[in-house]
């Protein structure tokens, strides 16, 4: 049985469904954060984020969420 695809094997627009799931909390959002010693308040400080960020609140470091994929 062969696990997992090779790049030329998957489609364009095909949706893969995957589970388990993974909500990505705060608290791991802040620990990936010291762990790679990223301490920018987008990531850190909520009232930061809430009045200089469209999105009102942290936001996840991205290199967290190219980890988890």
């Amino acid at each position: 049985m062969q696990f997992g695809r090779t790049y030329e094997e998957f489609e364009v627009g095909a949706v893969y469904k995957h589970w388990p799931g993974k909500t990505v909390t705060e608290y791991d959002d802040h620990l990936f954060c010291l762990l790679t010693m990223n301490h920018h308040p987008l990531h850190m400080d909520v009232n930061y984020a809430e009045n200089t960020t469209d999105f009102k609140r942290n936001v996840v470091v991205g290199n967290y969420v190219y980890s988890l994929l």
